[in-house]
């Protein structure tokens, strides 16, 4: 059986830390002795004290377990540095990599589920876990809500058009946006996050893919996260990302085969041009209405872009749009860090 090493890569994560930790140990895990390895990034809070006095060094489930250790990172700050860190401590008995957030939980068979979808298919380097966005979490490390009961669903259209893409990617082993939150690999194939890279899941992904091993998003291994609410954090949160994105596939990469090659020049080029695809789609669309039905077919299409505007969906592509433009810009002006702020409540 293989021995999972669970990462969690930390800075200033005191207000959610212990609930991450509570949650690893509801959780079932697979059979024989594992780890979890804590990296505290230099936290300027008690986020390294909170884990020191953790009542629970060792996770039990009913079949397996798992010894919680916790270590500075030993590297320059950054989230490259502390997964290196964590990668560089594990025992040597470790076969999967599991790296995941403080901030999300993962439902009770996730590890199991993830350990076993790489014990069934020996073609499978690197797995992801599936998303599940909620409006909020218990504090106890329980897949629950603040308010005791079931969380409530948060996903945007956004949200589940991606994930449907994700599903098709995943059947073919070309999965490409990869969740880091839960995302795991085999350890010989020897990955190791790029330093000054903001998105090291999709950096992670990349070195896979040019190993030639499959990845995919196993349906099974369920986390949850809560979806940051409405104004100026969310907007700061979706443009930081939205540059990482960027930022990640702009290197040259080495990847095998022609059908690799063609989805990476297609997740570099459709998104960076997804604001004038738009418009043109829109411009098409009224010459087509006004060519077909003269001033009327206009009034219409007017009418109709006018009320889609107006719709919760309308109104998320409208900020997508907006974002992505932002980022286009930002990336040229402004050098990222891979150092890592998040609003914890």
């Amino acid at each position: 059986m293989a021995v999972l090493g669970v990462l969690i890569p930390c800075r200033d994560e005191e207000a959610v830390i212990e609930r991450k930790l509570e949650n690893l140990a509801r959780a079932e895990w697979p059979a024989g002795r594992h780890h979890v390895v804590v990296v505290d990034d230099g936290s300027g809070d008690a986020t390294a004290e909170v884990v020191e006095r953790w009542s629970h060094p060792r996770l039990r489930g009913d079949e397996g377990c798992a010894q919680l250790t916790l270590v500075p990172n030993r590297y320059a700050p950054g989230k490259a540095g502390a997964v290196r860190t964590g990668l560089e401590s594990l025992p040597d008995d470790v076969d999967l990599v599991v790296l995941t957030d403080a901030d999300v939980v993962v439902r009770e068979q996730a590890l199991v589920e993830l350990h076993r979808a790489f014990e069934a298919d020996p073609r499978l380097g690197m797995a992801c876990g599936a998303q599940e966005f909620v409006s909020s979490l218990a504090p106890d490390g329980t897949v629950r809500g603040d308010d005791g009961e079931a969380p409530r669903p948060a996903s945007e259209t956004y949200d589940v058009w991606t994930a449907g893409v994700r599903g098709l990617e995943s059947r073919w082993g070309k999965l490409f946006s990869v969740h880091g939150q839960l995302l795991g690999w085999r350890r010989d194939l020897r990955l190791e996050p790029t330093a000054g890279i903001a998105a090291d899941d999709l950096d992670l992904m990349l070195q896979a893919r040019a190993r030639g091993v499959r990845v995919e998003r196993v349906e099974s291994a369920r986390f949850l996260e809560t979806k940051t609410p409405p104004g100026e954090h969310r907007e700061a949160q979706a443009l930081r990302r939205a540059c990482a994105y960027f930022q990640a596939l702009a290197p040259e990469r080495a990847l095998p085969t022609r059908l690799d090659r063609l989805q990476l020049a297609a997740y570099r080029l459709l998104p960076r041009a997804a604001p004038e695809l738009v418009a043109v789609a829109l411009v098409a669309a009224v010459l087509a209405s006004v060519f077909l039905a003269g001033w009327i077919g206009l009034a219409v299409c007017a009418t109709l872009g006018l009320g889609l505007a107006r719709t919760r969906r309308g109104r998320e592509l409208l900020e997508l749009l907006k974002i992505i433009r932002m980022a286009r810009r930002d990336r040229i002006h402004s050098r990222l860090s891979d150092r890592w702020e998040m609003q914890r409540t």
